[in-house]
Order: C-alpha cells, then sequence, then structure tokens
C-alpha cells in the first residue's frame, strides 16, 4: 500500500472512531423528547453539529488524498457532500450513496444554523428529529466508509 492510502486509512479510521464517540454520547443522554429541556436541546444540538463537522473532516481528507483538492469558495461545503456521492472515474468510487448524500444534507443545514443563531432559538422539535436519526445515518455513513476503505485496501 502506498503512503498517500495509508495515510489516508489511518485519517479515516480516527475520524470514525471520533465519530462513534459522538453517537455513543448521545445515547448516553438517553431519548430526546418535545419535552426536553433547553439544556439538553443544546447539548444534543452541539453533538449533532461535531457529528457533521467530523463527518466533513474525513470527506475532506479523501477529497485532499485522491482527488487532489478539496472545493473552495462559496458552496464549497455542498460541493464536498456531493463530490463523495459521485464516483470519479480511474480514481475511486463513490464514498456515500446518493440517498446518504441527501440524508447527510440534513445535518449540513442544521450545522450552518446551530453556527449562527443563539442556542436558544434551536427549535427542540428539529434537534430531537435529528437525534433519533443519527445512530441510524451513522450506521449507514459507517457502512459506505468501510466500503470505500475495502477499496483502499486493493490499492496495495
Amino acid at each position: 500500500m502506498d503512503t498517500r492510502a495509508a495515510l489516508l486509512l489511518a485519517d479515516i479510521e480516527r475520524e470514525c472512531g471520533q465519530l462513534t464517540a459522538l453517537v455513543e454520547e448521545l445515547r448516553q443522554m438517553g431519548r430526546l423528547t418535545g419535552s426536553a429541556s433547553r439544556v439538553e436541546v443544546r447539548a444534543a444540538a452541539g453533538i449533532l453539529h461535531d457529528f457533521y463537522t467530523g463527518a466533513e473532516r474525513l470527506f475532506a481528507r479523501v477529497a485532499a488524498a485522491l482527488d487532489g483538492e478539496v472545493p473552495k469558495g462559496e458552496g464549497w461545503h455542498q460541493q464536498l457532500l456531493g463530490r463523495m456521492a459521485t464516483p470519479v472515474e480511474a480514481v475511486r468510487p463513490a464514498v456515500i450513496d446518493e440517498s446518504l448524500r441527501r440524508d447527510l444534507m440534513e445535518y449540513l443545514r442544521f450545522r450552518h444554523l446551530f453556527r449562527n443563531p443563539y442556542g436558544f432559538e434551536l427549535e427542540t422539535k428539529r434537534v430531537v428529529e435529528l437525534a433519533a436519526k443519527l445512530p441510524g445515518r451513522w450506521q449507514r455513513l459507517r457502512n459506505a466508509v468501510d466500503q470505500f476503505v475495502l477499496f483502499l485496501r486493493e490499492l496495495e
């Protein structure tokens, strides 16, 4: 395996470990409901923010290592996510499928909202919905990344 692929594999595994830890933190909070306290909502929102940030860091590492660049400029976050759902001929397969791209886009949008208003302006219902979906979305992302790791290992 070349150095570039080995480094990418190490980065992917480290990030997946971090994402797993975030999902576990959310699980430890217990099931959120519409009557969750503001503190619980803010804590869950922070985990949701961190989850997408970690996923995006993983995607950026793939783009830098294999695609030769991470998108820049306005809309680069959406471009990067779209790129991960697109195979690049003779370079790499898609990292995620289109359905997962759409689902992760919800977390990208939420992260943008999380960074802009005051925490007390977060909509409890939205945080509860995204938190409930996170374990399943993480499992789907982990499965996709595991398939991508198999591709990287074949580069040996």
